[in-house]
């Protein structure tokens, strides 16, 4: 089987909190969000589209989405991962640039990704993100990257 995404689903949501990435979880830690599963669940509804990506061997990848923005043209997108993606990143980052690229609708695309999240940061720049600044988040004023992705509309 090739690589592929679908329509992520609350028990896509369910595997990926059982299989964060440690840094991942952080990430979500780190802005307060305590209860994981709770969180991705939560995410994964309430996101205007929401992917799960997978490997040839059907193993999750990760989850990745669209928030809803109050500025026209603007969203807030969001991923997070499994270990797989460590071991085939470039699988993973063709599938995510082809799930980018659809996204017509939008002009800009935009999040803050925590600071500590190396692998992260190569993943966003590896899709067309550049870091605008450092801001620090509450609750535990924890530093993050303000990140943006300028959307060519076709």
């Amino acid at each position: 089987m090739k690589p592929y995404y679908r329509d992520a689903t609350t028990k896509d949501a369910i595997l990926l909190a059982n299989n964060l990435r440690k840094e991942d979880r952080e990430e979500l830690e780190g802005v307060g969000h305590k209860n994981v599963l709770l969180a991705l669940i939560f995410i994964v509804q309430i996101s205007e589209t929401a992917i799960a990506f997978f490997d040839e061997d059907d193993s999750l990848g990760g989850i990745g989405g669209i928030l809803p923005d109050p500025r026209d043209g603007v969203a807030i997108v969001w991923m997070l991962c499994t270990p797989i993606v460590q071991r085939k990143p470039h699988t993973f980052i063709r599938h995510l640039k082809r799930f980018l690229n659809e996204q017509h609708e939008y002009r800009m695309l935009w999040n803050i990704a925590d600071a500590r999240n190396k692998f992260h940061h190569k993943l966003l720049k590896l899709l067309g993100f550049k870091c605008l600044r450092m801001t620090y988040q509450p609750p535990y004023g924890l530093p993050y990257l303000e990140i943006v992705k300028l959307c060519v509309s076709q």
